[in-house]
């Protein structure tokens, strides 16, 4: 049975090749690379890290903010970094977003604002951009606030957006899920050249990973990379029914990245040069219409879902559905009806979820916590045939939401 996957991994074989010929290149230079990338992205003041987790956490070790001081946070994130606000003592105050356009508005930044607020986490999701002038709207009063955008999962090419020239830090991941996936590594622009200093101090204590782990993490993506294609993750599903084991918990095994328990420690290190060398080869060879095919997905099957309200950031234009999320209320129904008819859907696949505050006297952010206990992933990327496509549409069209 074919079984086309919830993801595209955004990597081809050719890549992976690239990859482990940097395993054993003998002659890579560190400044030159580095050198590259910073041209790459078009500014002196970046920095390159083993992940956004790295950077983020660096920043709070440099700037060693008073213990019970809070972080705003957008109300959808992963656990580990609010893993990482606690480990500096600090505390998380989440915001909510509206669904629809995946923005923020200024009157929840204001609301959530206190004397102890020392830093906002920006982080627009699911491959759409975050409109910024609400949050500096609301900080026009507090220019002792640092602004991070944590766009992850917003990289859409280098002449594309690298972040807000007015945030203080914009991240971006080239982890093994994300777009242009270099299997790791993260790159960041700051706006200040002495934090940007002070940063890459704190970085350089770190040990760097060694060649062999980079390439048996090239071999491991390898394998995944096999496990995507349709004719063999539909073996993969059939066999794991057969012998009653849970497929989306091993999927969920094999892509994540970090053990929340060792997640400092995990963080702290440095990409080795091999890495680094293939993040500049993903970046110098990506081209300007490399994600027009899943645009082009994620639009068909937004404009043909009897109601395209349930699809998230359906009012953001800058949509490049690296995820395709829908609210359903019979999750279980959806997912298995989707599968039935060759798709892989899920909800728990991804780390994402409502983050909960840490005093009482801030709220859950409702529209987050509603809807991401509702949510569906959807398979609509450029790797679904078109007529499949519009098989899938009418499967989740027949399931009442």
């Amino acid at each position: 049975m074919i079984i086309y996957p919830r993801k595209k991994l955004d990597y081809s074989y050719t890549d992976l090749l690239a990859a482990m010929g940097c395993t054993i290149h003998p002659m890579l230079n560190k400044k030159k690379i580095i050198g590259v990338l910073k041209a790459l992205w078009s500014s002196e003041k970046s920095v390159v890290s083993f992940s956004v987790r790295t950077t983020f956490d660096a920043l709070l070790r440099e700037l060693d903010f008073p213990v019970g001081s809070e972080v705003i946070m957008t109300g959808i994130n992963i656990p580990d970094m609010v893993h990482i606000v606690h480990a500096h003592g600090l505390q998380v105050v989440p915001i909510d977003m509206e669904i629809s356009t995946l923005q923020v508005q200024h009157e929840e930044i204001v609301r959530a604002l206190s004397p102890r607020t020392v830093i906002i986490v920006v982080a627009p999701l699911f491959g759409t951009h975050m409109d910024m002038d609400p949050v500096f709207e609301a900080l026009k009063n507090h220019p002792e606030i640092i602004v991070v955008e944590d766009c992850a999962q917003a990289f859409c090419g280098i002449e594309q957006y690298l972040g807000d020239p007015r945030s203080d830090v914009s991240l971006f991941s080239f982890g093994s899920i994300k777009t242009a996936s270099a299997l790791g590594c993260s790159l960041g622009r700051f706006k200040d050249q002495n934090l940007q200093t002070a940063i890459m101090k704190v970085l350089s204590g770190y040990e760097h990973r060694h060649r062999l782990g980079f390439a048996i993490r090239i071999i491991k993506y390898f394998f995944l990379k096999i496990l995507s294609e349709p004719m063999i993750y539909g073996l993969f599903v059939t066999f794991s029914k057969i012998f009653k084991a849970d497929y989306d918990a091993l999927i969920i095994s094999a892509v994540r990245n970090f053990n929340t328990d060792e997640l400092l420690g995990q963080i702290r290190i440095q990409p080795c040069l091999p890495q680094l060398a293939f993040l500049r080869y993903r970046l110098k060879s990506i081209h300007n219409d490399h994600l027009q095919g899943r645009i082009n997905a994620g639009n068909y099957v937004q404009g043909h879902l009897n109601d395209s309200l349930n699809v998230y950031g359906s009012g953001n234009k800058t949509h490049t559905y690296w995820l395709f999320p829908v609210r359903c209320s019979d999750r279980k129904t959806l997912i298995k009806e989707l599968i039935a008819h060759g798709f892989d859907a899920t909800y728990t696949s991804t780390q994402l979820q409502a983050i909960t505050p840490d005093m009482d006297i801030h709220s859950e952010p409702p529209n987050c916590t509603k809807y991401m206990a509702e949510t569906v992933y959807l398979p609509v990327h450029d790797g679904v045939p078109p007529q499949k496509l519009e098989k899938l549409v009418a499967v989740v069209n027949s399931i009442p939401k």
